[in-house]
């Protein structure tokens, strides 16, 4: 019997009540494959002595050192005291030949674990990463708001998640600030506490931190010319086309009734909102008069109105497996905040993700991943390891009386509607954004007697199959990023050849692929290799997603052609955040169920075919060739879509569709396919945008046409607004024309010319922030403990690292000015160029101005902001 199917007949021994029979089958299935960490850690589960659960948990263990379950079932699998037995039996169809007969000595002296512990970081405790050091990455992991696309030529899993932590509330210019804090900070001295404090954390300046955005992992593929095709040969976007036909809204089998019960809720209240919080009880499956309940989380903000209008607004988060209440109240101001003068605001974290109950976590997927990150998994090994934590995730869910079939757009929104009908309300608006468009689609289908209008912002269509449809929809973002900086004058002109640049470059990175090595924000430090695959990630999720990196994408492929990789370093630095604010399991369950096995293998080896020289970065666990896409689905037991599943809805409801020009996840042809069934839709493109527009832009355009549209559905809104959006301002590099405005301004124990127009964090500290990617600063401060040559010192010991530069500072010069005798230094930091001048003041102590800046912006800042501050600084007595 195949291993697969061991497994199951075990889980469902277990499921009866069976564990003696259970054990039976899980024996057999290490019998079969010794390598099965799933088949360990379920059989240690079924055995009853101590001694044979500890040899089946260490066996878990040496196959991967990181098995939380294994870990904690150790720890209580044998009593104090007991030591390993010199023979164990265990109850196997064949015990003469089995792995399990006999041993003389400890498993972990047979098999000693590896010699480096492996690392993995806890989402819960990031104090972990700090005392990490110098770890190397395996490429495969990318960076949650700007994603790097990372080769993997083992079938790794690839972690593609854009999402951020509820925790975090920052965009990657803070964390270009934060990397790049180890580049002076060694000049702070007697004033470091404050950058490490949380007061000075607090100076920074709130526009350094954008709200986060809703999930949106709906395709992170890359695609590049091969020999034999070209980006411009790949397909226009077009979702599978199939004739709309009208589903009837399916009905539950089984009789019940949707109850709300309120609780506390687990986040601080915005300040002047009343929130209610509750679980809503379902079945988990509306067929099965036997099935387990589970509990949808809810949030309830009310409005401020004293009359408000009887139709809430409810928010359908994307991923799939997003969650939507935290992300709210993260979000607030920008997704919250403008429905609440007229109506009630609801967030509801779908079945399986977020708050609700059960949460369908894989943390063993999040672990592997995370070990894999930091280079603890072997090349050798890593498809065995990746492949027994999916199957280990998949036998604890199921283990736990979860139907994992029942989590599906269908079931969330027999949910919606529940939930309306328990919260008392007769008719909902519904905002939905990226992946949650589906949802909105799929309930205006089955349910559309609760939905009074529906906006959706970067569409999913019911009937695309995104795993078969990537080529095109990157194809469609760059060939926006083209046609966008021809059409700007001052674009054209910097760079004149950007699409064939572009792709010589990719063929550049895949010929000689460069090693990048990054600070990590938490510690340590974080090393990939970089090919032509990578940057087309980059291009396409990073800098094309979102409208806040649109402008760097030129400057940025110049910058990399030129050796200045700032943008790689950028995106690797935030990596331990990757899996926050997301429920794998839930993502697995909907992807294979709607999307992989809507089609054949035959037909998604027909994509990876014509991308065979592009390594196939599909999303989290689907890795591989067809085939082993298409089996990672049947060992999660997904089933295709049920007939008219996944045809187009169609629909009256009124609609409003937003898309953005330049969106490489949903691309326009999305939402113009979906408003051809909506006979009362308004299409609405956003020529400056990328991923979910109401979030993108900040000029309210966006968000006044979706108030205007809820105030009255029935009527198409004033679009004016739109032609008049600003254009994409693509960056170009500074030329000192003009020259930077100086004034003279009290700095830390100084006074000095300091740059007005740039962000002041604090006393002497400035950064430029004109993109998401600028790693533009000064600093200009006294040290008061430390002279020059003390502080040269420090800054060119090899045993400290050089105190974040590459390496020691080299004297270029000296300069006179105002008493002072300037000595003049150059070095680097991961690469990047470091001005750095020091004089010792009359009173004996340091004075020192730092410029960090790019590669090709260096001579220019030298000459109208590095030479003119220090020529003006005048230490204070």
């Amino acid at each position: 019997m195949p291993i697969e199917h061991l497994i199951q007949a075990g889980l469902i021994a277990i499921k009866a009540g069976d564990h003696d029979n259970a054990a039976k089958l899980f024996a057999q299935a290490v019998n079969a494959d010794p390598s099965s960490e799933q088949g360990w850690l379920l059989l240690g589960k079924c055995v009853l002595s101590p001694d044979q659960k500890k040899y089946c948990f260490e066996r878990v263990l040496r196959l991967n050192p990181n098995n939380q379950e294994a870990l904690l079932s150790l720890k209580g699998a044998i009593p104090p005291g007991t030591t390993s037995p010199q023979k164990i039996v265990l109850p196997v169809e064949n015990p003469a030949n089995s792995p399990l007969s006999s041993f003389s000595q400890p498993v972990s002296a047979m098999h000693p674990r590896p010699a480096v512990t492996p690392f993995f970081i806890d989402n819960d405790n990031e104090e972990e990463l700090l005392n990490a050091g110098d770890v190397g990455l395996k490429p495969g992991l990318v960076h949650p708001a700007a994603p790097i696309l990372l080769e993997n030529k083992d079938k790794v899993l690839s972690a593609k998640r854009l999402v951020p932590s509820r925790r975090e509330k920052k965009n990657p210019a803070r964390t270009i600030f934060l990397w790049s804090i180890p580049v002076f900070l060694i000049c702070l001295v007697g004033i470091g506490y404050l950058v490490l404090s949380d007061s000075w954390m607090k100076l920074l300046p709130s526009a350094l931190f954008p709200l986060p955005l809703p999930t949106s992992a709906v395709g992170v593929g890359s695609l590049r010319p091969s020999d034999t095709l070209t980006y411009r040969q790949f397909p226009t976007v077009t979702p599978t086309i199939v004739e709309p036909t009208v589903i009837p809204s399916p009905v539950p089998t089984i009789v019940y009734s949707p109850t709300f019960s309120s609780e506390q809720c687990k986040f601080d209240h915005p300040k002047g909102v009343t929130v209610s919080c509750g679980y809503l009880t379902v079945p988990e499956d509306r067929t099965d008069p036997k099935s387990p309940n589970i509990q949808i989380a809810v949030a309830v903000f009310h409005s401020t109105s004293a009359n408000p209008a009887p139709d809430p607004v409810i928010f359908l988060q994307g991923g799939p497996g997003g969650e939507a209440i935290m992300t709210s109240v993260g979000a607030f101001d920008i997704l919250v905040s403008p429905f609440l003068e007229k109506r009630d605001y609801i967030a509801f974290d779908q079945r399986g993700t977020g708050l609700t109950k059960p949460a369908i976590n894989c943390p063993e997927l999040e672990t592997v991943s995370k070990q894999d990150m930091f280079g603890q998994i072997p090349a050798s090994s890593r498809n065995m390891i990746y492949t027994n934590a999916f199957r280990s995730c998949h036998g604890m869910l199921t283990v736990s009386g979860i139907g994992l079939n029942d989590f599906n757009t269908v079931a969330s929104s027999d949910d919606l509607k529940d939930l309306v009908t328990a919260l008392g309300y007769t008719q909902v608006d519904l905002y939905a954004a990226s992946y949650g468009t589906r949802l909105a689609l799929v309930t205006m289908r089955n349910h559309p007697e609760i939905l009074r209008s529906v906006v959706l912002d970067s569409v999913v269509p019911v009937e695309a199959r995104l795993y078969y449809e990537d080529p095109a929809r990157y194809n469609s973002s760059l060939q926006a990023l083209f046609d966008g900086c021809a059409a700007d004058p001052k674009c054209k002109a910097t760079y004149p050849n950007l699409e064939s640049d572009f792709w010589n470059l990719v063929a550049q990175l895949d010929a000689h692929p460069v090693s990048v090595t990054a600070p990590l924000l938490t510690g340590g430090k974080i090393t990939e290799t970089v090919t032509g695959s990578d940057l087309l990630g980059v291009v396409t999720l990073g800098l094309l997603k979102w409208a806040w990196m649109i402008p760097t994408a030129p400057m940025s492929l110049d910058q990399i052609k030129s050796g200045d990789y700032s943008t790689f370093v950028a995106m690797q630095s935030s990596l331990p955040d990757e899996y926050k604010g997301i429920n794998i399991g839930v993502y697995i369950s909907m992807m294979c169920h709607e999307h992989i096995l809507a089609g054949t293998p035959e037909e998604l080896q027909a994509v990876l075919d014509s991308q065979k020289d592009i390594v196939n970065n599909y999303q989290w666990i689907f890795f591989g060739d067809a085939e082993d896409i298409f089996n990672t689905c049947k060992v999660w037991g997904s089933t295709p879509p049920a007939s008219g599943e996944n045809n187009p809805v169609v629909s009256d409801i009124p609609t409003l569709i937003f898309e953005g020009a330049y969106d490489p996840v949903t691309p326009p042809a999305y939402g113009k396919e979906v408003a051809r069934n909506l006979s009362h839709s308004y299409y609405v493109e956003f020529p400056n945008q990328g991923h979910t527009s109401l979030f993108g832009d900040t000029t309210g355009c966006a968000s006044s046409l979706v108030q205007a549209f809820f105030d009255d559905p029935g009527r198409e809104p004033d679009r004016s607004c739109v032609a008049t959006l600003p254009s994409i301002n693509f960056l170009t590099p500074y030329t000192g024309n003009p020259p930077v405005k100086l004034e003279v301004s009290e700095g830390f124990g100084l006074k000095a010319k300091m740059p007005v127009e740039w962000e002041k964090i604090f006393d002497g500290f400035y950064l430029r922030n004109n993109s998401s990617l600028d790693i533009t600063q000064l600093v200009v401060i006294r040290t008061f403990f430390f002279d020059t040559t003390s502080l040269l010192d420090s800054l060119s010991s090899k045993l400290y690292g050089y105190n974040g530069f590459d390496a020691a500072p080299i004297l270029v010069g000296t300069r006179k000015a105002n008493g002072l005798d300037w000595s003049l230094y150059e070095t680097t930091s991961y690469g990047r160029p470091v001005e750095l001048a020091m004089a010792d003041s009359a009173q004996g102590d340091a004075v020192v101005v730092l410029l960090f800046c790019h590669k090709d912006e260096l001579d220019a800042l030298v000459q109208t902001v590095y030479l003119p501050v220090i020529d003006s600084v005048v230490p204070s007595q």
